[in-house]
């Protein structure tokens, strides 16, 4: 379906109905000669609703309770965060999953929106709060002051910087329109989440502001300058604090309307969608409603308006969104345009009879309500533009590179010829599965002539440049040789990756895709502890064999044990993540002895093994800068008020002891390298080695640094489980597994660490460790390192074990290449689910945060081996020629 950026008109608004010609003038005019739209961000519906919650708002509560306030439960779609939803609250459109990616730099809305109509006939608006509008809405505001939305550990200034103008606003009479948006709620809630001591002072905070607008807005109204005042929450908040999934505490927000009498004819606490603002405002505004609209007016608060007006209200609506519903293919077979018509008949019947009994009139309202219910579900089902042909081809590529990864065994030199036919039949073949699965693409290549050029070029040179690839393969070497000569364990493991690449199909298990891995890595540990204990049984007599295989079998049992301690460190996915777990009784103020316990063995553990692991000749060095580095850590969960306070009064920001982590992170990377040149004098075969023990080291400082202060315990223990399985797979002679189970341990990790397939698990505030500003860049790598630290350590662990074994460089890279490999498989299979099935009820909830996932950790694994690949080849370069 196809939208464009038309921006309706008055002359859009209907003059007649069904030939009967109505009074415009006199039945869509202004209810409201001033509104005031406070959004307060990552509001929860139970900040308001839940007995013991709203006590933190009295004020308003209290005007909810006798109705001088009127509360609606708005219904919000996914994604939950910020940009999307302004967008839906101001065009009336659902936003598409894109939205995420754009949230970090919103680009300008150029679809019609309230703004825009309030602006152009005649409103004066102002703005102050998240920047967010500012970009979406520019030259938009007569006055603005934006407050940055991403700085999360600032929970004051951000509020105080908009509060500071409310005094002088009031008093001005040159605006018709102020738009207020609080950040602090959400960052509270990203660093600490929603049950947090500091949640009640800041929802006191917002009461009072409400209190202070409240009384401004009761004098305007009481000197007939009627006035409108909306507060509610773009989105909710999960939890864990986070936002950005479709949990009900995501998606569930209050709209409190102050200035419109309530509607007394239904339930205490009515729902409507958070898209239906833009109509309802547009009405009470007495301006076009957006062309691309979907919503539908709140009759709630058009309680005051006689019966003909609303009935011309409702008529409008839906005749403007039956003007999108007719952009559908055979839209008048669909049920909901039959609807619409009789709603119609309905009304002009109504609008024919003698006697206007108020009976049918509501009669007509709920014929026309049921027509924009439809009409709405249809339309957001068949709102995505999908990019079927980009699709194919990513699909063609991931396949062609997939298939490339597989062989080993390459020709040195291949004719152009055989290049060329490679080449013709790989894009004869994407034309024809283009031509075969293309046919719901409307646009072939929806971009202007130059960028389908460049899009084209760009197809056909990874054509090229993979048939030469494909063409270069010995099939002779190919993998049936080498799959007959594994052991079951290994066949275990294949089993495995396909299982997982195929249960991403079901919806369930994306979400709850942990409880796979967990099942995966105690499985293997039973197998593992199976094999050991019947090596004990049947060569009893062997006391060094069973000695060794008695240790192993005890390591194996902590190993399970620990799986059951770890995995309700942090709860995970959707059925379970309500459940209480460790880490939310450790961040209790009654826990503070606890955790502070738990932060200093874990950094006490990472300086052991770190002294331990270094050579003598330089390990009291590097003792002290990790001590420090350590000491640093510590003192940035201090300020947090997470730990213990021992010694120090610092600043409430952390960025001196931030600052003063990566001077000595710096003299310690200075130190490695000196290290390095001395070693490489006597020893130029070990580049490779020193690199990826320094590589690990500053991936393991760095993510302390970044992680949760009861998430640090994970990065020792998963450095221990690396060498105790390493040890276990050497003892039972299969060390060519180690690179599989290094990776289903990364991914146990990875779980173990909280996070999930919900964009609402991503912990933001890692991204502003020591940030005294919003710096993207800086942003979001911090994110990545602390979002994917067990599976890039994984994988570092994983090549230095190689490495401890002598393995080639040649041997090394195709371990590397089966670490790809064993990502790819399922990102190349998702791709295929993906598009299969684009029109499920949960694509965009579901399937399309998983995909973003994956994708980010594809890019991170590839970026990762292609690092340590460039150090093998500047290894091998120097061992040649120096």
């Amino acid at each position: 379906m196809h939208y464009d950026n038309t921006i309706a008109s008055m002359n859009d608004i209907p003059q007649d109905i069904d030939d009967i010609r109505i009074e415009t003038s006199t039945l869509y005019k202004p209810l409201v000669n001033r509104t005031i739209i406070m959004v307060i961000d990552a509001l929860r519906w139970d900040f308001i609703s839940d007995p013991i919650r709203k006590t933190a708002m009295p004020i308003t509560n209290k005007l909810i309770e006798n109705s001088s306030a009127c509360l609606l439960k708005a219904k919000v779609e996914a994604p939950t965060v910020t940009m999307p939803r302004i967008k839906a609250i101001t065009t009336g459109r659902v936003p598409t999953f894109v939205d995420v990616a754009l949230n970090l730099g919103s680009q300008p809305i150029l679809s019609d929106n309230v703004l825009i109509q309030a602006k152009t006939h005649g409103h004066e608006l102002i703005f102050y709060g998240d920047d967010t509008w500012l970009k979406l809405f520019p030259n938009m505001f007569k006055r603005h002051d934006g407050t940055t939305s991403f700085f999360v550990t600032d929970f004051t200034e951000v509020d105080n910087n908009v509060t500071r103008h409310i005094n002088n606003e009031l008093h001005n009479n040159d605006w018709s329109i102020m738009i207020l948006h609080y950040l602090g709620l959400d960052h509270i809630g990203h660093v600490t989440g929603p049950f947090s001591f500091l949640i009640k002072p800041k929802l006191t905070e917002m009461d009072n502001i409400i209190a202070q607008i409240y009384s401004r807005v009761l004098h305007w109204n009481d000197n007939n300058d009627p006035t409108l005042f909306i507060i509610c929450g773009d989105h909710g908040m999960k939890d864990s604090g986070g936002h950005g999934g479709s949990t009900l505490q995501e998606t569930t927000v209050p709209v409190i309307v102050i200035g419109t009498k309530c509607s007394k004819t239904h339930s205490k606490f009515k729902e409507i969608a958070q898209l239906d603002m833009a109509a309802t405002l547009s009405v009470m505004l007495g301006i076009p409603i957006p062309y691309s609209n979907f919503g539908s007016i709140t009759l709630d608060l058009l309680d005051n308006l006689p019966l003909s007006r609303k009935l011309f209200a409702f008529y409008y609506n839906a005749k403007q969104v039956h003007t999108q519903f007719k952009k559908l293919i055979d839209y008048d077979l669909q049920y909901a345009h039959h609807k619409y018509m009789d709603a119609i008949k309905f009304h002009v019947a109504w609008l024919n009879a003698v006697n206007k009994s108020y009976e049918t009139g509501y009669d007509v309202i709920a014929a026309y309500r049921s027509a924009l219910n439809e009409m709405k579900e249809v339309l957001i089902r068949n709102m995505l533009k999908n990019d079927t042909y980009s699709m194919i081809t990513a699909m063609l590529f991931l396949c062609q590179v997939l298939w490339i990864l597989l062989h080993e065994q390459y020709y040195l030199s291949i004719s152009l010829e055989k290049v060329f036919k490679l080449f013709m039949i790989n894009l004869l073949l994407w034309v024809i599965i283009i031509s075969l699965w293309g046919f719901e693409s409307i646009n072939p290549f929806p971009f202007n002539s130059v960028k389908k050029y460049m899009f084209i070029l760009s197809i056909t040179g990874i054509l090229f440049m993979n048939s030469y690839f494909l063409a270069k393969i010995k099939y002779s070497y190919y993998l049936p040789s080498k799959l007959r000569n594994n052991s079951i364990l290994k066949w275990i493991f294949f089993g495995g990756i396909l299982t997982h690449a195929v249960s991403l199909s079901s919806s369930s298990y994306v979400e709850e895709e942990h409880q796979i891995w967990y099942f995966f890595w105690s499985s293997l540990l039973v197998l593992l502890l199976y094999k050991n204990i019947k090596i004990l049984i049947i060569q009893p007599l062997n006391i060094h064999i069973n000695k060794i295989h008695l240790w192993i079998s005890i390591e194996l049992l902590l190993l399970l044990i620990g799986h059951r301690i770890l995995r309700m460190l942090n709860s995970t996915g959707n059925k379970y993540n309500h459940l209480p777990d460790i880490a939310g009784w450790l961040i209790k103020e009654e826990s503070k002895i606890t955790i502070t316990t738990f932060v200093i063995i874990a950094l006490g553990l990472l300086i052991w093994i770190d002294f331990k692991c270094e050579k003598s000749t330089y390990r009291w060095y590097f003792l002290i800068l990790n001590i420090g580095m350590s000491l640093c850590i510590y003192l940035r969960h201090m300020i947090n008020n997470t730990v213990i306070s021992v010694f120090l009064q610092t600043s409430s920001r952390s960025s001196r002891e931030i600052n003063i982590f990566w001077v000595l992170f710096t003299i310690f990377c200075t130190f490695s390298v000196y290290q390095l040149i001395l070693e490489l004098r006597h020893n130029k075969t070990n580049l490779f080695h020193y690199v990826l023990v320094f590589l690990i080291r500053a991936w393991v400082m760095v993510s302390a640094l970044l992680h949760q202060p009861y998430n640090l315990i994970l990065l020792p223990i998963q450095l221990i489980v690396s060498f105790v399985t390493n040890s276990i797979l050497k003892y039972n002679y299969i060390t060519e597994m180690n690179i599989l189970m290094n990776a289903w341990a990364g991914n146990v990790f990875y779980f173990y660490q909280g996070n999930s397939n919900s964009l609402a698990d991503i912990d933001i505030a890692a991204g502003y460790v020591g940030l005294q500003s919003y710096i993207p860049v800086i942003t979001g790598i911090f994110l990545i390192i602390n979002t994917y630290t067990a599976p890039v350590l994984a994988y570092l662990t994983n090549m230095y074990h190689q490495t401890l074994l002598c393995k080639s460089p040649n041997e090394i890279l195709s371990d590397s290449r089966m670490y790809i490999i064993w990502k790819l498989v399922p990102v190349t299979t998702y791709t295929f689910i993906m598009t299969i099935q684009k029109h499920h009820l949960f694509i965009w909830s579901v399937f399309a945060p998983k995909l973003l996932y994956e994708s980010m950790y594809l890019a991170v694994t590839s970026c990762t081996a292609f690092l340590l690949q460039m150090i093998i080849l500047i290894h091998c370069i120097i061992n040649k020629h120096f």
